[in-house]
């Protein structure tokens, strides 16, 4: 019989689904979460769906109570967010006889959220995180390493491409939200200042939508950049966004590192942005030089960073060779799945790449 195991959620986004599948393979999983659903027929897990209501910073999930505290699960994973007050209180009042893992929690600048991370983390069976780094540092605060598992976050691509082997290779290439933590003005200035520098095919291609949109558009005009700049819109279907990333050199996004991060590797394209971007842990998958490019937190440094990889194909090329590479070792959605099986198993089989 499989082991029953309640996974409590936030929102359920497309990209955590073949994680959810892969872990009903082997046990018999439920996620309670506050989203829509998005439950196909040929998906595995079942769902719960509570009603959420926002207080200030916080979130109150109505039902999570009640449902922790049913003796029909042998697990509980909650994902480890300070913010979802009954996530929080559902630590202390859920069946004891269940093991309790919390999942996702890293360190922020916070000293007070932090030291309420490490006393809530005491309370848990086990500790899963993104990546090493979260997990070293739960280690030197205090936490039972013997009580600590990595399951490396990641984007599930699909069907991957090796876009350092395409020969056709003219596109500085943004993927995602068009926000301003992602500091695309930076990226279109930066872009404007070194055309004359770098081969005169290479266009810059930002794909997304978001508030910025038009905000950019205005910028690229008043750059007289407008031949060179392609505003493609959001693309949700994989095949599509292929055939972009191959013909990329770069894969940019200068004020924060996030999942895109993984795309990027998944398909052989270096990633590069600033060596303090916001990040949930994903930017430490960046090793300089190596899969991709950190550089410094002002628009001279991106500059140089992309005049070289423009103009140095070779360069390029074995970067995208490492992060394609780099994605297969450590970032698949099989290594992710096999992080928390060795959370609910006590085992120590996912790769971790504990190099920093």
């Amino acid at each position: 019989m499989k082991k029953k195991i309640l996974l409590g959620y936030n929102y359920i986004l497309h990209y955590r689904i073949p994680l959810f599948n892969l872990l009903s393979k082997k046990y018999d999983l439920t996620v309670l979460h506050s989203g829509d659903s998005m439950l196909k027929p040929n998906d595995k897990y079942k769902e719960i769906i509570f009603k959420v209501k926002k207080l200030g910073p916080f979130f109150i999930q109505k039902g999570i109570l009640s449902e922790v505290n049913k003796e029909k699960y042998d697990y509980i994973i909650l994902f480890f967010d300070l913010r979802w007050i009954n996530t929080i209180i559902s630590i202390y009042l859920r069946n004891k006889k269940a093991k309790l893992i919390l999942w996702g929690a890293w360190m922020t600048n916070s000293a007070i959220a932090n030291r309420a991370r490490i006393f809530l983390s005491k309370k848990a069976d086990a500790s899963l995180f993104y990546t090493q780094q979260a997990r070293t540092d739960f280690i030197n605060s205090g936490i039972d390493s013997e009580n600590t598992f990595v399951a490396n976050n990641t984007f599930d691509v699909g069907e991957r491409i090796k876009a350092f082997e395409y020969e056709i290779k003219d596109q500085i290439l943004f993927v995602g939200k068009l926000d301003e933590r992602k500091e695309n003005e930076i990226l279109v200035k930066g872009y404007a200042n070194i055309i004359n520098k770098i081969p005169s095919h290479i266009q810059l291609t930002i794909i997304g939508d978001g508030f910025e949109m038009e905000k950019l558009k205005r910028l690229v005009k008043k750059e007289n950049i407008e031949n060179k700049v392609i505003f493609v819109g959001s693309i949700v279907d994989p095949k599509i966004l292929r055939t972009y990333y191959k013909k990329a050199i770069v894969s940019v996004s200068f004020g924060q590192a996030g999942l895109s991060v993984l795309q990027s590797l998944g398909y052989g394209v270096p990633f590069l942005t600033k060596e303090n971007a916001i990040s949930g842990g994903e930017i430490t998958n960046i090793k300089h030089r190596i899969n991709g490019i950190l550089c410094s937190d002002n628009v001279l440094s991106l500059e140089e960073a992309l005049i070289e990889l423009c103009n140095n194909k070779e360069f390029a090329n074995n970067l995208g060779r490492n992060a394609y590479d780099y994605y297969s070792k450590y970032c698949t959605i099989e290594n992710m799945n096999q992080g928390f099986l060795d959370a609910i198993e006590n085992t120590n089989f996912a790769k971790v790449d504990d190099i920093n």
